[in-house]
This record gives C-alpha cells, sequence and structure tokens, in this order.
C-alpha cells in the first residue's frame, strides 16, 4: 500500500468539493452568507456526513476549526430558538443514494449443457471448456452455480438430465473442484438418450435456482445447438410425430414456468449447425424483466464461436442479469496496457480482466495513475479484488473515479501468445430536474418542458456518450385529468436550443379539464441506473393572472468565486402587495447563492430588478445545474417562473492569463505603439545611415604642378548603404596619383549632412569639409568631393529603383557600360562593386541613372 491510501482523505484535485459526505444532507439556501448561517449549515451537513468528508475537513487549522466550533454551536443554538422558517431555510431535497446493490452482488446461475448426438464429441468438448469458463468468469464469490448435463430419456431406465455439479457457492475452492465435477460432461452414445429434452433441462434448472429466495439474480445458460428432438422419448407420446408436437408445447409451458421464477436464459450456440432462431426464441421466451424494459438488459442468443466470443457473451449475461451498464472489451496480447474509461455516472464498478492464462498478471491504476491495492481505501473508493490467481479476475470499486482506468498486464516468457480482454461493469445513478413555461400554465395552454440530468455528486451531464445511454421522457399529473406522457429530446430540433448539451425539451398542452395542482416529473429509462427525479410542483393559473413574474438568466461559465447576473421582471396589477421569493432547487449545497431572495411588490408596482447567482470560491471545475425559481408567497407560494441554468466552473486561470483578460485592451495597444515604435526607428536609422552614405558623391585626386592644376584620378561612389567609402593613394609622389577603392583603405569619406563631406585619415581623425573644397591628402595630393551628376537621388529615383526591382529579370534595364575611365588604369575595376577605378561617366554612371533613361 502506498502513502497516498494510508493518508486522510483529502480528495485530490477536484474530489474533495464532490461532497462524499454531503450526498447524505443536502439544503437549498436562498442567500449566500459567510457568517452565522453559513456555519449552522456546515453543522447539519456534517451531522449526517460520511468519514471522508470529515476527515477532509480536518484538515483545516486548529485556529479555524475553533472559530468554526464556536459558530456551530451558536448557529445550532439559533436553530433551537427561531426554527428553520425564520432563518430562511426550505426544506431539504431529499439526497440521492447510490443504486441499491448488495455487498457482493451475488447470482443464482445454472449451466446446462448439451450431451446429444447432434454434437460431435468436439462440440461437446468445446462447451465444456465453457461451463468451466463460466464458473471462473463469475465474480462474486459468493454466488451459487449448477451444472446440468442433459439429452433425452429413450426409455423408463434413462434419464434426460444428469446433475454433474450440485449447487454450490463459488469461492475460491469450490472452483478448484468444480474442474473435476465438470470434467464428467461427455457427449452420449448409443443405449443413453442421445435425443435434446430442452423441456426436462429448463425444469431441472428453474428447480435448483428456485431453492432459495428470488432477491438473487437467476440465470440459466443453455449451452447447445437448438434443435428439439424428442422423437424417441416415450414420456412425449405413443409415436414420432405427436412427440414432436409435445416436445414443442412443453418447451412453451417450461419457458412459461422460467419466466414466472424470474429465470434469464441466456442460450450459447454450439456446432457447425446451429438453430439461432429456437435460441433467439427461448431467450425470449424467459424472465426478462430484471433491469428495465430496454434491448441491452433483455438476455440474447449468442454463437460461442472461440474464446473470446464466448467470454463476451457470458460477461455481457453477468451484466445484464446484475442490471450493469457493461461496454465492449478491451483486447490485447501481455505484455500491454490497457485502458477501459468509467462514467461520472457510476457509484459501483467492476473491472473484469480475462487473461486466457494464469500466469498473467493484473495491475491497476485509477485515472491520476495511482497504483490501486486491492483491500485498500482511497480517494473515498475502495477496492476489492477476486480470482487474482485464476484465468478471469475482478476489481470491485465503490464510489469510483471517473476517468481513464488503466490495467496493466505482465506474463513470463511463453505466456504471452494468448489474448486477454478487459472490460468493465458498472450501475449509477442520476438525479433529474424540471421545470415547465409558463411555470403556472392555464388550461388550454401550450407549455414548453426542460429537463437536465445530474450526477451523484449534483454536477450536470454532458457528455454525449453518457446521454446516448439514456432514454429520458417526462410525465405530467394533474387534478381533473389522465397523467400525460411527456416526449422529451436532447437532438437539437423541436424546440431544443443545442444537441447533446444535457438539456431534454419538449411541449405539452395541459388538458382544458385541468384544475388546481400541476406536477411534472421526468422518467428515466437505462440499464444500470437509478434515477431520483426531482418533481416540479405548481397549479394551473386563472385566465387573467393579477401578480405576473419572469427570470432572465443564461447559461455561463465562471471561476470559482465567480458569478452569473440575472434579471427579475415583475408586476403586480392587484390591489394589495406582494412579496415575491427567489429560491435554488435542485443544486449542491452550500456551491450556489442568490443575491436577490425578496422583492414585495406594492400595488400596481412593475419592477425590473438585476441580481447576481454567485458560486463557491472554493469550488473545484466542474459543471453544476440548478433551478432558479420566483413564487408569490401571499397566493400559498404559486410559482410565477423557473429556469434551468448550467453554470461551468472553470479553473482560476494563472496571473499571466488574469492580466490578458483584464487589461488586453491596453496590452494590444501597447504593442501595436511598440511596433510604431520599432519601424520608426528601424527607418530613421535606415534614414540616418543613408543620410552620412557616400554613395553618388564623386572623389577626385588634383595635384599642382609647374602645368598648373590637374586631374590625374577620379571615381564616383557606388550607392551602398555602407557609411564610410574607403580607399587609398597609390603613387603619391609619382605624376599621376590613383586613387584606389579598398575596404581597409587608409582613407574613409562620408557625405557630412551639415558641411558636405566628412574625411577619416590614417591617424584616425575626423574632419569636415564642404563639397568641391580641396582637401590635403598626402604631399602635392590633394582631394575633391563633389556632388555629382546624379548626387542623391530624389524620392521619384528611388521609386523607379523600386519598380525596376518589381518587373521580371529579363525585363529589367540593364546598365550601359561606363566610358569613363582613370588616366592611368582604362581597365580597373571597383572593389565595391559598382565603377570602375577611373571613375564613371557623369551622365550614365549608375543604376538609377540608367533605368530613368530606360523609362
Amino acid at each position: 500500500m502506498d502513502a497516498y491510501d494510508t493518508a486522510p482523505v483529502r480528495g485530490g484535485p477536484g474530489r474533495a468539493a464532490r461532497g462524499r459526505g454531503r450526498r447524505t444532507a443536502s439544503d437549498t439556501r436562498t442567500a449566500y452568507d459567510t457568517g452565522t448561517a453559513t456555519a449552522t449549515r456546515r453543522a447539519a451537513v456534517d451531522a449526517g456526513a460520511a468519514p471522508g468528508a470529515r476527515a477532509a475537513r480536518r484538515t483545516e487549522p486548529a485556529g479555524r476549526r475553533g472559530l468554526l466550533g464556536a459558530r456551530r454551536a451558536a448557529a445550532v443554538l439559533a436553530l433551537l430558538l427561531l426554527g428553520q422558517t425564520a432563518l430562511g431555510w426550505t426544506a431539504p431535497p431529499t439526497p440521492l443514494a447510490p443504486a441499491a446493490s448488495t455487498a457482493t452482488d451475488a447470482v443464482d446461475l445454472a449451466v446446462a449443457v448439451d450431451e446429444s448426438n447432434s454434437l460431435s464429441a468436439a462440440d461437446v468438448e468445446r462447451e465444456r471448456d465453457a461451463a468451466g469458463r463460466i464458473a471462473v468468469g463469475e465474480i462474486s464469490p459468493a454466488s451459487r452455480m449448477t451444472v446440468l448435463g442433459f439429452a433425452s430419456a429413450d426409455n423408463d431406465n434413462q434419464s434426460p438430465v444428469d446433475e454433474v455439479c450440485p449447487t454450490t457457492a463459488l469461492d475460491a475452492v469450490a472452483r478448484e473442484k468444480m474442474d473435476g465435477c465438470i470434467g464428467r460432461l461427455a457427449r452420449r452414445g448409443t443405449g443413453q438418450g442421445t435425443g435434446t429434452d430442452f423441456p426436462n433441462a429448463i425444469r431441472q434448472a428453474v428447480t435448483r435456482l428456485s431453492e432459495r429466495d428470488g432477491s438473487r439474480p437467476r440465470i440459466l445458460f443453455l449451452l447447445t445447438d437448438g434443435k428439439l428432438d424428442v422423437s424417441d422419448s416415450p414420456s412425449y407420446g405413443t409415436d414420432e410425430e405427436s412427440r414432436k408436437d409435445n416436445g414443442r408445447r412443453e418447451l412453451t409451458k417450461a419457458l412459461a414456468e422460467a419466466r414466472a421464477a424470474k429465470v434469464q436464459i441466456w442460450p450459447l450456440g454450439f456446432g457447425d449447425d446451429v438453430d439461432m432462431d429456437a435460441l433467439r426464441d427461448m431467450a425470449k421466451g424467459g424472465y426478462r424483466g430484471g433491469c428495465t424494459d430496454l434491448e441491452a438488459a433483455r438476455p440474447r442468443a449468442d454463437r460461442a464461436t472461440d474464446s473470446q466470443t464466448l467470454g463476451d457473451a457470458v460477461q455481457r449475461a453477468f451484466a445484464g442479469a446484475r442490471c450493469l451498464v457493461t461496454d465492449p472489451p478491451r483486447k490485447d496480447t501481455p505484455p500491454a496496457d490497457i485502458s477501459v474509461p468509467l462514467s461520472p455516472l457510476a457509484t459501483l464498478a467492476t473491472i473484469v480482466v480475462s487473461k486466457g492464462d494464469r500466469a498473467v498478471r493484473a495491475t491497476y491504476y485509477d485515472p491520476r495513475g495511482r497504483k490501486i491495492e486491492p483491500g485498500s481505501r482511497s480517494d473515498g473508493s475502495t477496492f476489492t479484488s477476486a480470482g487474482s490467481g485464476g484465468e478471469v479476475e475482478s476489481l470491485r470499486i465503490t464510489d469510483p473515479r471517473p476517468g481513464r482506468w488503466q490495467v496493466r498486464l505482465d506474463a513470463p516468457q511463453g505466456h504471452r501468445d494468448r489474448l486477454a480482454s478487459v472490460s468493465v461493469q458498472w450501475r449509477g445513478a442520476v438525479r433529474s430536474s424540471i421545470v415547465m413555461t409558463p411555470a403556472a400554465p392555464r388550461p388550454g395552454e401550450k407549455a414548453r418542458v426542460e429537463l437536465t440530468l445530474q450526477t451523484r455528486d449534483e454536477q450536470g451531464i454532458g457528455d454525449p456518450a453518457d446521454l446516448r445511454r439514456l432514454r429520458v421522457s417526462g410525465r405530467l399529473t394533474g387534478d381533473g385529468f389522465e397523467p400525460l406522457d411527456l416526449a422529451l429530446s436532447d437532438g437539437g430540433d423541436n424546440g431544443d436550443k443545442k444537441a447533446d448539451d444535457g438539456r431534454f425539451t419538449g411541449a405539452v398542452t395541459i388538458p382544458r379539464a385541468a384544475k388546481g395542482a400541476l406536477k411534472a416529473v421526468g422518467v428515466l429509462g437505462a440499464v444500470g441506473l437509478t434515477a431520483d427525479h426531482r418533481p416540479f410542483l405548481t397549479r394551473t393559473a386563472s385566465p387573467n393572472p393579477e401578480v405576473r413574474a419572469g427570470l432572465r438568466v443564461d447559461d455561463a461559465e465562471v471561476h470559482p468565486g465567480g458569478s452569473v447576473p440575472f434579471r427579475l421582471l415583475a408586476s403586480n396589477d392587484s390591489d394589495r402587495p406582494h412579496t415575491l421569493r427567489l429560491a435554488l432547487r435542485d443544486t449542491e449545497p452550500g456551491a450556489v447563492a442568490l443575491s436577490l431572495t425578496e422583492v414585495t411588490l406594492a400595488p400596481g408596482d412593475s419592477v425590473d430588478r438585476a441580481g447576481r447567482l454567485t458560486v463557491g470560491g472554493q469550488l473545484s471545475p466542474r459543471e453544476l445545474s440548478a433551478r432558479v425559481e420566483v413564487s408569490d408567497a401571499d397566493d400559498s407560494a404559486r410559482p410565477l417562473d423557473a429556469k434551468l441554468v448550467k453554470v461551468d466552473i472553470t479553473p482560476v486561470p494563472s496571473w499571466p492569463h488574469q492580466v490578458w483578460d483584464a487589461w488586453w485592451w491596453a496590452l494590444v495597444t501597447g504593442a501595436v505603439l511598440l511596433a510604431a515604435s520599432l519601424v520608426w526607428f528601424v527607418w530613421h536609422r535606415r534614414q540616418a545611415r543613408e543620410g552620412v552614405s557616400p554613395g553618388g558623391l564623386l572623389l577626385r585626386l588634383t595635384v599642382s604642378d609647374d602645368s598648373g592644376e590637374r586631374t590625374t584620378s577620379e571615381t564616383t561612389v557606388p550607392r551602398k548603404r555602407d557609411p564610410w567609402y574607403r580607399f587609398d593613394v597609390s603613387g603619391p609622389d609619382g605624376p599621376s596619383p590613383r586613387l584606389d577603392p579598398s575596404p581597409t583603405g587608409r582613407y574613409a569619406v562620408q557625405r557630412d549632412p551639415r558641411t558636405g563631406v566628412r574625411l577619416r585619415t590614417p591617424d584616425g581623425r575626423d574632419q569636415s569639409y564642404p563639397l568641391a573644397r580641396e582637401i590635403p591628402l598626402e604631399g602635392r595630393v590633394r582631394l575633391r568631393a563633389e556632388r555629382g551628376a546624379v548626387g542623391r537621388r530624389p524620392a521619384a529615383r528611388r521609386s523607379s529603383r523600386r519598380l525596376a526591382d518589381l518587373l521580371p529579370r529579363g525585363l529589367r534595364p540593364a546598365p550601359a557600360p561606363s566610358g569613363r575611365r582613370d588616366a592611368d588604369d582604362p581597365g580597373g575595376r571597383d572593389l565595391y562593386g559598382s565603377s570602375s577605378y577611373g571613375g564613371s561617366s557623369h551622365r550614365s554612371s549608375s543604376y538609377d541613372d540608367e533605368f530613368d533613361e530606360a523609362t
């Protein structure tokens, strides 16, 4: 047993608030009060609470417990002095009890095995194996089992039925001994009675099954090929034809006797030529009212083609006889992890593992991944195992946690070839709440009927898989007319707003003969489910009621401690004041409260009042449903309106989500402003870079000698985004110094938006100069920076450049070759990628000029 199993029950996430103890006491307070009335309610709940709920509350701090103890004492005294009416309490509804069940869910069963000659020896051997499988497949050690072999009696010295295994309880010792007696089953030979006498076999089984009281389900497994044959049995007549007629007649009587004794007949077909029609007739002829009048619970015939089919049919029969819900089994070969879902409707469940090999071991895990120790208690549930060393074992769970349970199958080498199956059998309980609109209809008026379902923990049912299990309807009774059946649907049609939302809707016309009291109640038909139907009590209204009221409330999603708005619209056309009272019905005690509980209407007054329906701050995520009613306290609490509301309680979000929910508009605005700022910053930096970029400048090297000043080299700086254009001066002492562009040049030049040009010299100093001024470099070499023919591109040219980039590559205008060269190096190329060493033509020195000329 792990540490969790020995710790106090705290319920885990969402479990403590499920109200395991609170199921035994409920109230419908009409106001949410954190003072004395709340303590009073807690005291009343504690008085009838289960140990699990009290254990959960023992975890409160000592100081808080002392304060609550004093408040409880004061509250109890207030109850004694003032009474419940003075405190504003309403009568508590009847608690929803778990589905009725015995401690063991034991059954009485008989297995009748066909030993006639219409089956081969191999077929009878398969029947014998099936009988043993039924013995080990029964999950309750308190069940009783009888095994019969039958054929026919062809003379007075023969018996049509042999009781090979007398009635015995299926404990561990009896199951082991059962193999020995079942082994005596064998195909009858010549002279032993080789026909098939169903009437005598059924009567013998009914006799054995009826020896005890009828509190347990009674099951007869009939293993046969379905072929009645009493043609050689003298007890049925003097000739073959009369024996056949009498055999059919006696079979009908025997089935009627089984039906009267409440014996269910589950035929299993064996052999190559099975009369399935005959088997179906025998299944229909036995008792079929064990649970409800639903197909899934009725006995049916199956053909046992293999061991897995047989196992499925046996488990289906056991589940149907016990009024349990069962789903198709999940199958795999070990080692394997098989998960099975368990509905929140379940109050009792049994996980059945058909291992196929005794060497297989099963380990169970709950939906939270916690390992289950059989015989322990955890989270308010108890776990009991049976048959752990056999071919079929089970884990019984009371009050199970809903979700996907996992069964881990392990087996040693050499025992992993057989298919294993895992299935779940469960029963549950639901509660219904129903309303009519208008709440007090007039005779002949058409009323809308709505019904919602809740689990045992007062939570809404919204899973379509669970809803498909249910057949929901209603019934209207009252004074002056015969009861009416109400057709309710959750299909999204005929007035139903949304399909599969757990709210069933229908309509009914109130009989004109109705007078006085009306009662609407839900009707549930489902295998394995019991229902606690909360009626809606009202009475017919006069043709022109003087006091009218209507509620406006919608389903909502809130966090714990949140609230749902509602409105009350009411008018009073009478000559005296009326007090209207609002109340909550059919909801978890203390989970929801109304902020508006009473309104007084003066004569001729009308109101439109707002209120809030607040959920408890300590509730775990779940879906709650409630019925909100408003009634006229001065007219014998006549209902004026009632609404069903669903509140989906979602987890409190993390602080980032809370900030987003509260300030999303500011965050979005800030993000937009930040993005705009970033765009502006990037644009500004780009503009700044373009403002100092030397692209387009015409650089000239000049020297002065005896002949005067002359230009020895010139170049146009290519248009790039580099802020500096670097170059060297080669041959400064020669007759023709040359400007050599170089990424690592000692000189660098860029634009200066204020003066014209900035020059960086080899010693790292920057100096600004006006354009067209002679700047000394080395010796007699001077640099002149001019704007150049192209200068800085105007906006129109920049747009033209962008338009050219959008053209297909083959249609873009190609730049014309530059016609200008250095005086001393006519073929040089600019290492920066666009100009020659000697410069370029003033008219066509750049790509932009070429594009402008082409367009």
